[in-house]
């Protein structure tokens, strides 16, 4: 039997650790996360972040820290390598992008 990373064979199980950390604090501007779980570039299992956060919470220089700290605060609660055998990737927009470019993944 092939292996199968814990994160795609217990979904279940991931979502409720990620859904624990929800709601993130206001004023990162968290408008919509969600993730899909894929193979990354070189095959190897991962889970992606689309995060888009707020207009506000999205200019500069706000996005480099609050992208920073979503990152930090996500990676630090839940042990992606460790426990579940997935690389973490994370990806941001603001909402006024979302609205216009309508991409599925980020909701």
């Amino acid at each position: 039997m092939p292996y199968m990373p814990r994160g795609v064979a217990q979904p279940a199980e991931l979502a409720k650790h990620l859904n624990a950390l929800l709601p993130f604090p206001p004023e990162l501007g968290v408008v919509n996360f969600r993730y899909t779980l894929e193979d990354d570039w070189s095959g190897d299992p991962a889970i992606f972040f689309w995060v888009t956060l707020s207009d506000e919470a999205a200019r500069m220089p706000k996005l480099s820290d609050n992208a920073d700290r979503i990152q930090d605060l996500v990676t630090q609660r839940v042990d992606f390598a460790r426990e579940w055998d997935l690389i973490p990737y994370f990806s941001f927009r603001s909402q006024s992008e979302q609205a216009k470019l309508k991409d599925e993944k980020f909701g």
